[in-house]
């Protein structure tokens, strides 16, 4: 198995591109589940100009909520945590996948060592 490394250049101009085409000009603040969802929603706090919220802490009534992460393979997270803060906050985050997967990629930040899934080890899920 091939994996890609992505680098904070390449992830800067493509997190940019998919905010534009996504046209999120309705969001007021950002969260993303995990290690790379923080890095992706820092990224486009920085970008929209809008709050980051650490994932799990409430969003401001007054503001929609971006659910973001830096790559989708299943999409099980990212629905997980939508489902999770549609009940929390009774109206649905718009969500975002900066890359979908496969193929698989791995980012600047953990070239030296990617993370595995467990299926990519052979353990049972």
């Amino acid at each position: 198995m091939t994996i890609r490394i992505v680098s904070e250049a390449e992830f800067a101009q493509r997190i940019r591109t998919v905010l534009f085409n996504k046209r999120v000009e309705h969001v007021g603040c950002v969260t993303g589940p995990g290690r790379s969802g923080a890095v992706a929603a820092v990224y486009a706090s920085h970008i929209l100009g809008i709050p980051f919220i650490p994932f799990g802490a409430n969003a401001p009534d007054k503001f929609e909520l971006l659910l973001i992460d830096t790559a989708r393979e299943s999409g099980r997270t990212l629905r997980k945590s939508a489902r999770w803060y549609t009940k929390k906050m009774g109206r649905a985050p718009t969500v975002i996948a900066v890359y979908e997967e496969p193929p698989r990629i791995a980012f600047w930040y953990e070239a030296r060592k990617p993370q595995r899934y467990r299926h990519e080890l052979g353990f049972a899920a």
